[in-house]
Parts: structure tokens; C-alpha cells; sequence
């Protein structure tokens, strides 16, 4: 109890601070002084400017609708309300910027796939949920049977796998991570040819509950609740929750990676607000292809939305492979705010730079991210509620990220500059923060960490961050682990340095040590 009360005021004292941070006026360096606490609004950077913030300011001429339960729902009506459009991907072929489409009530199985994007701020696209809609998006289809009893495992039944859209990637056929995406992968050859990475990223789902995919079919006696895949005659096999008859069930499979996202890259200005995207059957990453996805695109806002049961990513955001084609216009500056993400296999938002120094310019904030890294694959070294590479003038702020299962809570990795980690609540995690492999500072303040299996805050690789004004409760190792070198890499042709940091009155409770710093010239206060 004494512990539960500590825990409580110390939160308490922090989200004071936040709040009187909130209602101070600042602006310029002196805003950002973490000499000064209680004076910063949070949408400051740590170079002193304040975060160069855009919104949609678009006066839409047109909008669309869909609705695919109207008596005389038709994709070839003109999409009006009265005649409106049967699925939202028609409506996606035909928007121009300055116009939205409206999407009634219902679960909709398709691939919004954006024809084009918007030209600015004030000439977007907009896809938006009908005002108190509920619009479901989903990477699956209901598979029918028929059921028979598994010629491979007793006690286990099966059933043909539904044939994929010719110009779709089969989930059932693909593997978690594809050969040729191993080979620029250096750090994880060492998993290739081993599961789950060989696995097909396919997921299925009984009455809405996820089923877990075992390696082989001896598996399925192991447990009720299980499926494998013959990939080689596409059938699946299936025990079901309670070892009941399938027929009496509905099962769901995935036969889309990416839900909502564009086929080509580099779409910029485009809205996506009020969805439930859900049962995307997505690769690990790298690459990172989420099941709403940017595609490499430029200002996105993504907002109020709902993703769950994503294989892989939830949402991308970023160049999502170095090794791919790359549009002309730099990723990034989008706006990810609002949305709910659970459920996700590897990695709730993703999100990879242009690197070298080039402007990301992303803002994460007040997102509610739980449950990723479901998959035991840590070892990828992509896992975590928020993982962003390359964080050049970016903000993540006010997030609330609960239950990573194998990973970090927020990590920021390799080549970060200017960006802001502040007022985030990240609890049970192996690592609660881990800033990676950054010469430049970066600023990590105003965060509660709680419950972490690993360290609360953790750098490896970097010099001269900032860590202020955090609690953190409750972690198995320390509260912040400065551990500095451990790896011989470059960052913009420079060797790792380490050391120089500063750690400014953080609150630690109940953690099995505070503060443990190596390399030279940090200040600890």
C-alpha cells in the first residue's frame, strides 16, 4: 500500500508540472530551459523554436459519400447521398484535392488505395467517417469452410484458403520476413531461416478472438485456439477455442497486408479521420508496411481512428525501406494524433526518416498505443509501442503507450536531432524509453515510466541528450541507464560518441537502482 501511495503522488507531482507547463506563456530558447520547470508548454523543441505546426485548412467544395447498407448503394451512382457509393476505395479513385467522402455505418472488406493526393494545407483529400458512424475497414474475409477433420492432426479440422485479389499480396503465401528483406537487415542475419520469420504472416480469428499460428501441425495438440498453415496446398489448419465444431464459429482470415494506403508512393495531403482499420495480414518489419500506411508520402494527418490486429504495423509513417524507391518529396511532417492502436504483432507506429540530417518533422500526440509486440521477435530489433528512426524536428508528446509485450515503449533510433520525447505515460515494457545511436541532443522530459521489465530510460550509442524532469516507478533494472558505447557505427561519417549527458530532476520510486551513467562529462542532478 505504501508503495501504491508513493507511486500516486509522485504521478500526481509530475502531471502537475505538466499542467502548469501547459498554461504558461513561452516561447524561444528560455522556453525550453530545463533549468526553469513548470514554464514549457511542450510544443517547443529542444534548439528553443517552437514546433512549426500546420493543420488542414481546407474549405472542401465537394464530398462524396458511401454507404454500402443504402438500398441503392452502387459504385457506379454518382456518390451522392441519395445515390451513394457501395465501397470507400471508389470514392479514393475519384477525390480531387479540396473534396472528402463521407463513409456511413458498416464493415467494409477492401484496400483504400488513394489514386492521388492533395496539393497543400488548403487544397487536401479528406476520408472521413460519417458523424456518429461506425466504419469498420477490414484485411479479411469470412471464410466459409468447408470444414472437414484435419488430415494432418486429430482433434484439429481444416479448410480451404480463400483465393486473394490478383493484384494483392496472400498473406498465406508470404513470410514474415521475406528472404531479400534479411539481406539489408546485417544485425539480424543470424534469424534467417528460423521461425517465426519463416512463418506466414496470415492471421485468423474466431469470433473476433486472434488465434495464435504454430510451426508445425504436431503443434495444434498443444493447445486449443491454434491454426497452421499448409502453404503448399493452401489449407488451414484449425483447433478451435474450446475445441468446438469450426461450423459453429465465424472465422476470419486475412488476405491484405496494407488496408488503407496508397499503391503508388509520395501522396501528400491527405486526411484520414474516424476509421476502425482492423485484421491486416502485414510483414515484419523491416520494411515497415502498416495496415494504414503513408506509402512514403508527405503530411498525412491521421486522426481519431482505431487499428487493431495488424501482423506487423499498425500505421507507417515514414520512407518504410533505405533499399526502396523513394519519391522526389521528402517523407514525414505528418500529424498522428488521437487514434487508438492495439494489437499489433511487432510495432504500433512506425516510422523510418529520410536520415542524414533531413527534416522529419513528425507529430505523434495523444495517442492511446497498447499491446504491441505481441510476437516474441525483440530480437529484430524493431519492436516497440512508438519506434521512429531518424527523428530530425520531431515531436512526440502526451502519448499513452501500455503493454509492449517484447519491447520498448518509445524508441527513438539512430541519427536523432532536435526532437522532443515529453509528457508520455509508458507503462510495462522491457524498456520503458531508449533513445539510440544520436550525437545531437534530443530531449526527453516530463514522461511517467511505470511497471518496466527493463531499464525506465535507456540510451546506447549517443552524447549530449537531455533527461529531465521524469518519474519513474517500478522497474526491474535502473531508472535510467546511460550506457553509452557499444557498438562500432558511424553517425553521419562520425564515430559513436558517448558521455555528456544531462539527467535533471527525474523522480525515481521503487526502481532497483537510479541512475547508472557511463562515458565522460555527464551531469547528474
Amino acid at each position: 500500500m505504501r508503495r501504491i501511495r508513493q507511486t500516486l503522488v509522485a504521478v500526481l507531482v509530475l502531471k502537475m508540472a505538466v499542467v502548469t507547463g501547459a498554461c504558461a506563456e513561452t516561447n524561444g530558447a528560455a522556453a525550453l530551459d530545463p533549468a526553469a520547470p513548470g514554464t514549457d508548454t511542450g510544443m517547443v523543441l529542444p534548439d528553443g523554436a517552437p514546433f512549426p505546426m500546420w493543420q488542414d485548412g481546407t474549405p472542401y467544395t465537394h464530398t462524396y459519400w458511401v454507404d454500402q447498407s443504402h438500398a441503392e448503394a452502387s459504385d457506379d451512382n454518382p456518390g451522392t447521398q441519395a445515390q451513394p457509393f457501395k465501397t470507400i476505395n471508389r470514392a479514393a479513385q475519384i477525390l480531387r484535392p479540396g473534396e472528402r467522402v463521407a463513409v456511413n455505418a458498416g464493415t467494409y472488406r477492401e484496400r483504400v488505395a488513394p489514386a492521388r493526393g492533395g496539393t497543400g494545407p488548403s487544397a487536401m483529400i479528406s476520408y472521413e467517417a460519417a458523424p456518429g458512424a461506425t466504419v469498420v475497414i477490414k484485411g479479411s474475409v469470412i471464410l466459409p469452410g468447408p470444414w472437414t477433420p484435419s488430415a494432418e492432426s486429430p482433434g484439429a479440422w481444416q479448410a480451404p484458403l480463400p483465393a486473394c485479389a490478383p493484384d494483392a499480396e496472400d498473406p498465406f503465401t508470404m513470410d514474415n520476413v521475406l528472404p531479400q528483406d534479411f539481406e539489408p537487415m546485417t544485425w539480424a542475419h543470424a534469424l534467417r531461416g528460423t521461425a517465426p520469420y519463416t512463418l506466414p504472416r496470415g492471421m485468423v480469428f474466431q469470433d473476433g478472438r486472434h488465434l495464435e499460428q504454430v510451426v508445425s501441425s504436431n503443434d495444434l495438440a498443444r493447445a486449443d485456439g491454434t491454426y497452421w498453415v499448409d502453404r503448399v496446398n493452401r489449407v488451414l489448419h484449425v483447433r478451435p477455442f474450446g475445441d468446438g465444431d469450426p461450423a459453429g464459429a465465424t472465422f476470419e482470415v486475412t488476405v491484405l497486408g496494407t488496408i488503407f494506403g496508397p499503391a503508388e508512393p509520395g501522396l501528400g495531403y491527405i486526411r484520414v479521420k474516424g476509421f476502425r482499420v482492423e485484421q491486416a495480414g502485414n510483414a515484419f518489419p523491416m520494411p515497415q508496411q502498416g495496415a494504414i500506411s503513408t506509402t512514403r508520402g508527405h503530411h498525412w494527418i491521421l486522426e481519431d481512428n482505431r487499428v487493431a490486429w495488424a501482423n506487423g504495423v499498425g500505421i507507417d509513417v515514414g520512407k518504410q525501406a533505405w533499399w526502396w524507391p523513394q519519391p522526389e518529396a521528402a517523407v514525414g511532417h505528418h500529424i498522428i494524433r488521437r487514434n487508438v492502436v492495439t494489437d499489433c504483432g511487432v510495432c504500433g507506429i512506425a516510422g523510418l526518416g529520410p536520415g542524414g540530417g533531413h527534416d522529419f518533422g513528425l507529430l505523434i500526440e495523444d495517442n492511446l498505443i497498447m499491446r504491441s509486440a505481441f510476437h516474441d521477435v525483440d530480437a529484430l530489433c524493431e519492436t516497440a509501442g512508438i519506434k521512429t528512426h531518424g527523428n530530425v524536428n520531431c515531436l512526440i508528446r502526451h502519448n499513452v503507450v501500455l503493454d509492449t509485450l517484447y519491447g520498448p515503449g518509445i524508441w527513438m533510433d539512430f541519427d536523432n536531432e532536435n526532437t522532443r520525447c515529453f509528457g508520455n505515460t509508458i507503462m510495462r515494457a522491457n524498456k520503458g524509453i531508449f533513445v539510440e545511436a544520436s550525437s545531437r541532443e534530443n530531449l526527453v522530459d516530463h514522461n511517467v515510466v511505470v511497471g518496466i521489465d527493463g531499464h525506465g530510460i535507456y540510451e546506447h550509442d549517443s552524447c549530449g541528450q537531455t533527461f529531465a524532469d521524469n518519474v519513474v516507478v517500478d522497474c526491474k533494472r535502473h531508472a535510467i541507464m546511460l550506457r553509452g558505447k557499444v557498438t562500432d557505427r558511424e553517425i553521419r561519417g562520425e564515430p559513436i560518441r558517448d558521455g555528456g549527458h544531462r539527467v535533471l530532476r527525474n523522480v525515481f520510486e521503487g526502481n532497483r537502482s537510479g541512475v547508472k551513467a557511463n562515458g565522460p562529462g555527464n551531469v547528474i542532478e
